[in-house]
């Protein structure tokens, strides 16, 4: 899809689950089971949904890539707890386009937790950490590496330093303060309560936007604004900014996608006959 200098594509970066209690917060599980029925261990299936924008500014080709899932370094620990699948999918999407990880200029992540950065770095054929992308801007708020840097207890097991230290050494980590317009037509917007420094991706141009909220809308089912997860940290913040940000795209020509829904990521908001928020999904 084009939105003025940009043409946006999304894909599918590996599958994993999570607890469907922790997911949906408070909502009886007798709720939320009859849209995502949890495994034995009570797990649901989700993904991580990763945006590519490609376009050209002043003679140079700038390839962004929003989210990098779980990655694959874990060890089988943590791939089995996670129900981790199809890991390195992020790398075989970029293939199947025409690039490699040199190609991407710009990584922005909405924040540092482990199924949003996990991909950014990998092991070497030594063991040794390395940058997925070695030569990209990694994008993220300010207070968001301030606190994956000294986390709070609710969020340490979140946040892996394995995942986000080689890109501090590197020089390739970049914060921004607030909302930013990092490149024409691409909008870095905090949106808190999930955590602290919390952020989302528009891509805009040509009275055209395409919105990535990460975790305040992490699947359809989330839609309901009081819907909050386990692992939000600041529920009234989440809650007020999911209002706000719904509103906002409402009945208007904004697309959607949502990082961790499992079947129809792409679409629009619309309220429906009772004024509730609904998702259109959207065959792209």
């Amino acid at each position: 899809m084009q939105f003025g200098a940009w043409q946006v594509d999304w894909f599918r970066s590996g599958r994993f689950r999570l607890d469907g209690g922790a997911m949906f917060g408070t909502v009886p599980k007798v709720v939320w089971s009859r849209h995502l029925p949890a495994d034995s261990e009570n797990r649901i299936p989700l993904t991580t949904n990763c945006l590519l924008g490609v376009g050209s500014f002043e003679g140079r080709r700038r390839v962004v890539l929003v989210e990098t899932g779980c990655g694959w370094k874990g060890d089988a620990t943590f791939r089995e707890r996670l129900a981790l699948e199809d890991a390195e999918a992020l790398l075989r999407e970029l293939s199947e386009r025409g690039l490699s990880p040199g190609d991407v200029t710009d990584v922005v992540l909405t924040h540092l937790h482990l199924d949003h950065a996990g991909g950014a770095t990998y092991r070497d054929g030594r063991g040794r950490l390395a940058p997925t992308f070695p030569k990209a801007r990694h994008w993220v708020q300010a207070k968001e590496l301030e606190d994956a840097l000294n986390p709070a207890p609710r969020a340490r097991a979140s946040y892996l330093q394995d995942d986000f230290a080689p890109l501090l050494e590197m020089g390739l980590l970049c914060t921004v303060d607030g909302e930013a317009e990092v490149l024409p037509g691409l909008i870095l917007r905090p949106l808190p309560g999930h955590n602290r420094g919390h952020q989302g991706v528009i891509f805009k141009g040509e009275g055209r936007r395409i919105l990535y909220p990460g975790d305040l809308v992490p699947t359809r089912h989330h839609l309901h604004p009081t819907w909050a997860m386990a692992y939000d940290l600041d529920v009234n913040t989440c809650v007020e900014m999911r209002l706000r940000l719904l509103e906002e795209s409402s009945g208007v020509e904004d697309f959607w996608v949502l990082d961790h829904e499992i079947d129809h990521p792409l679409g629009r908001i619309q309220k429906d006959s009772k004024g509730r928020f609904a998702w259109m999904p959207v065959e792209d």
